[in-house]
């Protein structure tokens, strides 16, 4: 060393680990910042980054921009409760703490954080008694200590360390894993079932809406889609899969956790379209999030959301499992695919599409051909969401079955007595009725689908002369628990609703507004309370809130793609709730 050359002086860090006890109760990371358990390791290293005053001029970091300095690996010996680290050495001047941390090798060149001290304006600030950049200065002929606290680090808190550089490894831990299942209580056969879903998660505010306009994360699909043989190319799901996403800074962007939106698949069609119900959000509480990483007792609660849905941490019983708990999120409803729609462009050519309602949009996706049947066919749904029934109005001695889950369909020969024409079809109680409705009679039929043959139920001879023929009927059941029919019928140049009784073979006009002028096609949206409609004339469906007073109280949806509707027919599974008239 010549004369010249500044001699270097020694620093040494003593470090103490502060367990905090909620000392700042306001901030969301108090729970888990107590709940974390560490300790100082025998393997352990001490890792400082120092700066020069010319690096970080003022002590003043740029915000987002990992700090600046030198790096330093350190051995430490343990004093009492904390630890001292060996010597380095630094010219006197000016310098600037800006990270300070115990590490150990993760194995695969680099390192993973054990313990760490936050830095200043970070939620973790008032847990410390001093704070990163920390400024000081080395001087000759002087012992060169600093002392720091430092607390137990886990990379879903960072954030609140103010580690707003901090580059993730994601390990066991670091993601979140979800199972989804549901009941479909209107199918015995099938009433537990997997849920397969397109699976998107969302950082929210206040736990019900998204926070931003894109997803936090794209999880994407649950589930595997498998070709039956023999069949037309269609694929259904098959294998249904717990998923698994990262979760980062879950308690700094998510306080309120976050939201999954799963939007339910039951298939792609043989054109490549994917069959979706409506969507469904799903809340993860923070509580939950934190019972599944275990940072806090376990306890197996299950929380429950509302609306059938349900949400709890789960141990696994696989001894292989990298991570033993899952979140497991129970339906009550498998939302599988409710809304159906058929139609004709005017010819011999009859499509049936599934339907599936976005805000103002009903996307429409083709899972049917019919016109190998006929021109005009009716449809309805069965209550277990399962088989979709087709008759066309001109040939009532067929009937084509739809199966939702397996997509695919059988057409049978009804024997018997058939009616010579069948222009409406509809569920009601859980009995399929056709009906032959024209001017002067309405005849109901009851359709039985298992021995494929049609006995007559009632007759009602009309003293008015509505043409009922050209319209839909829907399902009704009053808080008495007595159920009726609702007939949407075109007449001329307007639309009437009719209730019509079956037990007493009663007929009552309930609405004849221009409004509703030729009316294609009714159902009911689920809920019980909200009917939708088809417009011959026009573009799109209508939804009716108000089901009692319809001039000027709708909400139009438009159909992607674009359809105008002709000898048109709508279907759902739902019925209409009203309350009794006094």
């Amino acid at each position: 060393m010549s004369i010249d050359e500044p001699q270097k002086v020694d620093l040494v860090f003593q470090a103490n680990l502060t367990k905090p006890m909620l000392k700042a109760a306001n901030l969301p990371y108090d729970e888990m910042l107590a709940a974390l358990d560490c300790s100082w390791a025998d393997y352990g290293t001490v890792h400082v980054r120092i700066a020069t005053e010319a690096e970080l001029p003022g002590g003043v970091l740029s915000e987002g921009v990992e700090p600046p300095g030198t790096d330093y690996y350190l051995g430490y010996t343990q004093v009492g409760d904390g630890i001292a680290s060996d010597l380095v050495q630094l010219t006197p001047g000016k310098y600037y703490l800006t990270q300070f941390e115990i590490v150990e090798d993760d194995g695969e060149g680099g390192w993973n954080i054990l313990l760490a001290t936050p830095m200043a304006n970070s939620a973790f600030k008032d847990f410390v008694t001093d704070v990163l950049p920390l400024g000081f200065d080395i001087n000759n002929y002087e012992k060169n200590r600093l002392v720091l606290d430092v607390l137990c680090f886990n990379q879903q808190i960072a954030p609140a360390f103010g580690f707003e550089w901090f580059d993730y490894n994601i390990v066991e831990g670091d993601e979140i894993c979800v199972f989804i299942n549901c009941i479909n209580e209107y199918d015995r056969d099938f009433y537990h079932q997997v849920f397969a879903s397109d699976i998107y998660a969302w950082k929210t505010a206040d736990g019900a809406t998204p926070l931003e306009d894109t997803p936090y994360w794209v999880v994407g699909p649950n589930y595997e889609l498998t070709t039956p043989e023999g069949g037309d190319g269609s694929q259904i799901v098959g294998a249904v899969t717990p998923m698994c996403f990262p979760l980062y800074d879950v308690l700094e962007d998510m306080p309120e956790g976050l939201l999954l939106q799963l939007n339910p698949v039951f298939g792609k069609t043989a054109e490549g379209e994917l069959i979706y119900g409506d969507s469904v959000i799903v809340h993860i509480s923070r509580d939950i999030i934190m019972e599944y990483l275990g940072l806090t007792e376990y306890e197996g609660i299950a929380e429950d959301l509302g609306d059938g849905i349900s949400v709890k941490v789960e141990l696994t019983d696989d001894p292989q499992a990298e991570n033993p708990r899952y979140i497991h999120i129970m339906l009550t409803d498998c939302h599988k695919p409710a809304y159906f729609e058929s139609h004709s462009n005017g010819s011999d050519v009859a499509d049936i599409y599934a339907l599936r309602f976005v805000g103002g949009d009903v996307l429409m996706t083709k899972i049917l051909d019919f016109s190998q049947v006929g021109r005009d066919p009716h449809i309805a749904v069965a209550p277990n969401r399962r088989q979709l029934y087709v008759v066309d109005s001109d040939v009532s001695n067929t009937i084509l079955v739809y199966d939702l889950y397996s997509m695919s369909s059988q057409t049978f020969g009804i024997g018997g007595d058939v009616p010579e024409k069948v222009t409406q079809l509809v569920y009601m109680n859980d009995t399929l009725f056709a009906a032959d409705m024209n001017t002067d009679a309405l005849t109901f039929y009851v359709l039985d689908p298992d021995g494929l043959n049609y006995s007559e139920y009632n007759e009602i001879d009309l003293s008015t002369d509505v043409d009922f023929s050209g319209g839909d009927l829907i399902a009704v059941k009053d808080d008495a628990g007595h159920s009726t029919l609702w007939s949407f019928s075109k007449n001329g140049g307007t639309s009437y609703v009719h209730e019509i009784d079956l037990a007493t073979g009663s007929v009552t006009e309930l609405q004849n507004e221009v409004n509703l002028n030729n009316t294609f096609g009714a159902m009911v949206y689920e809920g019980g309370d909200f009917i939708i409609t088809g417009h011959g004339d026009d573009v799109g469906l209508k939804g009716w809130n108000t089901p009692f007073d319809f001039a000027d109280s709708f909400t139009s949806y438009n159909p992607i793609p674009d359809i105008t509707y002709t000898y048109g027919d709508l279907a759902s599974p739902f019925i209409l709730n009203r309350a009794r008239p006094q």
